[in-house]
């Protein structure tokens, strides 16, 4: 993990929310500042009890769905970053167990200076200060982590 002054790797992990849109954002210009490569993440949460119920053709829709869905905020980023000259990787993964360990385990295999993530996201049930991704970003992350409000 490198200092500020070298940050060269940004993962920023976005859910569709205006809060983590608002977290790319944000993400651009640091990375725009420091000279980085950004990557942006969404996680697809497949929840386990669904998939004991949900038919394979119905789990697949909701694949197909959330993927296409993350692909149009991945191209209204992915402009958003061209015009300031910003690299970006962009990627959805599957996951059944923990969102947070997720992005957590994709920064440490990116190797990433830094974590930026909304503080709020679509899941509906917030806390009073953060939601509960966004908190257990915070509290498990080896990594510095920028909470947008």
């Amino acid at each position: 993990m490198n200092n500020v002054a070298s940050m060269s790797k940004i993962l920023v992990a976005i859910d569709g929310s205006e809060l983590s849109l608002k977290a790319a954002d944000y993400a651009i210009e640091f990375a725009k500042k420091y000279n980085s490569k950004l990557i942006i993440l969404h996680v697809i949460h497949v929840h386990a009890a669904g998939l004991a119920y949900a038919t394979e053709s119905i789990f697949k829709q909701f694949i197909e769905k959330s993927k296409k869905e993350s692909e149009e905020w991945f191209n209204a980023i992915g402009k958003k970053a061209k015009e300031l000259g910003v690299e970006i990787k962009a990627e959805t993964v599957e996951e059944i167990y923990s969102v947070p360990g997720a992005i957590i385990k994709r920064a440490e295999e990116e190797d990433a200076d830094v974590i930026i993530i909304g503080g709020t996201g679509k899941s509906g049930f917030k806390q009073f200060l953060l939601g509960s991704v966004a908190t257990d970003v915070v509290r498990y992350s080896k990594y510095p982590v920028f909470v947008i409000k």
